[in-house]
């Protein structure tokens, strides 16, 4: 459940519906639970039983304590709640960002838990705790405690557009999405849009082949990496740029007389090979270029590469092992070493480069994995420095859990059944049958629906399905915790609708 959700409702904060001129008031404006209903606006207030007075929803401060919102409770009345983006934290009892440093000490982080007594479970309130943070192999690279990951100081990492990864303040380990004209931030910071971008790269820039340079300014010279000569315009590196489909643009590409070159050129992606006929790079064992039925083949011949279409050359559930190793199905040792099994090639990205029809060896993951499409046969990188795999590293096709498509998401065992022939039903990462357009086992706000992009198709319908916001409902990124939620329309009127008012000076409390 989101971070909305846990913080705001499980109660509809708003539902304002249009039938014949009528406007149907939420489930809190009832007078019988809440005498401040029969008030101007009174669906916007809620009654405080201690003082007998009437407060603003969403209220923060008084009559709660000074880090709590006064929102309506599952039972219509009001209460008092941690904000969306923090918790609880029940040494002192205030609120704190979570992800941040809040009440820790240095080298720990405000992490969200459910680990206290009974009787903290059993209220509403969202608990947090202190956690250590785990140290960055690399320097210059700061934690992200919301994906245990690390990522490079004042680059975008894992932020939304127009923020940048940076310490939260002085020798922090913990970095956090931010914009500011402060400091070290401030040679970022584009004063146009109050956006900070990372030099080298588009950013702000609207003319095209322009980047954003380190005097903060726009441009393009001859003097830089980036600037491409066939074009005189810039591109970033590591990006598509002016290239063909399959290439990077990428630095260091050495002539033939060994000199480097001072300008970034146009090269295959790690894993591809040029096609010379249409001078686009391809993934050797996908189709490619090649006509329906064959796959791109490459062959090495006394250190000579040459490419070529040749018919595929297994059938259907068997991958290819090249060096005359065979077709061998997918879960079986085939020609792995002892424990690893044949797996698919995660790395492989099925929605830009086709399916691959050459197969690796692997642990197989026995947990089940929403980041894998095959969840089940995932190579398993606790192994990845040894030839053995870890006990019970392989699971029997005979054992996939195939559901019933009802409730969230509790599957039962339907040996041989696949749920792309049922209508209706979707597979999901855990391997269960999951029914469209339910709410499934996605969160508040958001339904089952085919994965179109990263998915793949089987006849007419897709084999993979994914959590989407429901029809009406918005996406929205919690600038505190960066997490994101599905907003339904009613919550987006209440807030507008607050907001009107305060600039009114209307609805004041008692």
């Amino acid at each position: 459940m989101d971070i909305l959700y846990r913080t705001i409702l499980p109660i509809w904060l708003l539902l304002i519906l249009n039938i014949d001129g009528a406007i149907v008031p939420p489930p809190w404006a009832n007078p019988n639970n809440n005498p401040c209903a029969t008030q101007p606006g009174g669906w916007q207030l809620l009654y405080w039983p201690i003082d007998g007075k009437c407060y603003k929803i969403f209220h923060k401060g008084y009559p709660c304590p000074e880090s709590m919102e006064l929102t309506p409770g599952a039972n219509m009345t009001a209460e008092c709640r941690c904000p969306p983006g923090s918790a609880q934290n029940p040494q002192d009892s205030l609120c704190h960002r979570l992800y941040s440093m809040g009440p820790c000490k240095q080298g720990e982080y405000f992490a969200p838990t459910n680990d206290y007594s009974s009787e903290h479970r059993t209220q509403r309130q969202r608990w947090g705790s202190c956690l250590e943070v785990e140290p960055c192999a690399k320097i210059g690279t700061l934690f992200w405690p919301r994906e245990g990951r690390c990522f490079p100081s004042y680059t975008q990492g894992p932020c939304p557009g127009g923020q940048l990864f940076a310490p939260g303040y002085p020798d922090s380990p913990i970095g956090e999405c931010r914009c500011d004209n402060n400091g070290r931030m401030g040679r970022f910071f584009w004063g146009g849009s109050g956006t900070c971008h990372e030099h080298y790269t588009p950013g702000p820039c609207q003319e095209k082949g322009t980047l954003f340079l380190p005097d903060g300014k726009c441009g393009c010279h001859s003097g830089l990496q980036q600037y491409h000569e066939e074009s005189n315009q810039c591109y970033q590196i590591g990006t598509v740029g002016p290239c063909r489909p399959g290439h990077h643009f990428l630095p260091n590409k050495k002539n033939a007389t060994g000199m480097e070159l001072n300008h970034a050129q146009c090269q295959c992606k790690d894993g591809h090979i040029l096609w010379k006929d249409d001078g686009i790079c391809y993934r050797p064992f996908t189709r490619g270029p090649c006509k329906q039925g064959e796959m791109f083949n490459i062959n090495y011949n006394g250190g000579n590469t040459t490419t070529s279409c040749v018919p595929i050359p297994c059938p259907s559930g068997r991958l290819y092992f090249p060096g005359g190793k065979g077709c061998h199905r997918v879960g079986t040792q085939g020609p792995c070493p002892p424990g690893q099994v044949v797996l698919f090639q995660d790395s492989v990205k099925t929605s830009v480069e086709g399916i691959s029809y050459q197969g690796m060896c692997g642990c197989a993951v026995t947990s089940n994995d929403p980041q894998s499409f095959y969840p089940t046969l995932r190579a398993d990188n606790r192994g990845v420095h040894t030839d053995r795999c870890l006990a019970n590293g392989r699971r029997e096709d005979s054992n996939l859990i195939v559901p019933n498509g009802e409730g969230r998401g509790n599957g039962v065992t339907l040996n041989g059944v696949n749920c792309g022939l049922r209508r209706g039903l979707i597979t999901w990462s855990d391997n269960t049958c999951q029914q469209l357009y339910t709410q499934g086992p996605c969160k508040d706000g958001e339904w089952v629906v085919p994965d179109r992009q990263g998915g793949q198709r089987r006849g007419r319908s897709w084999r993979l399905g994914k959590c989407e916001c429901r029809s009406g409902y918005e996406t929205v990124v919690n600038e505190d915790s960066g997490e994101v939620t599905c907003q339904s329309p009613a919550v987006r009127i209440a807030k507008f609708l607050n907001t009107e008012s305060q600039k009114n000076g209307s609805f004041l409390t008692n």
